[in-house]
């Protein structure tokens, strides 16, 4: 896990924890992304994920999944 990662969960813990909230909704998350100062830089559709997933989904066939 990196630094950004572990930020993240630590702000989404307090988020919970000071809220009351043990499963924020997604406007939640949001907010709390927001908070610690992201911003959209890049358009739709240049998204990767930083690191592929190490197991397939369950119930979905792999040749289903978008290539990496």
């Amino acid at each position: 896990m990196n630094e950004e990662q572990l930020e993240f969960l630590q702000a989404m813990d307090e988020y919970k924890r000071v809220n009351n909230r043990p499963f924020p909704t997604w406007t939640e998350v949001l907010d709390v992304i927001l908070y610690l100062g992201y911003r959209k830089v890049a358009p739709i559709g240049e998204f990767k994920l930083t690191k592929g997933r190490q197991t397939p989904l369950k119930g979905v066939a792999t040749d289903d999944l978008p290539p990496d």
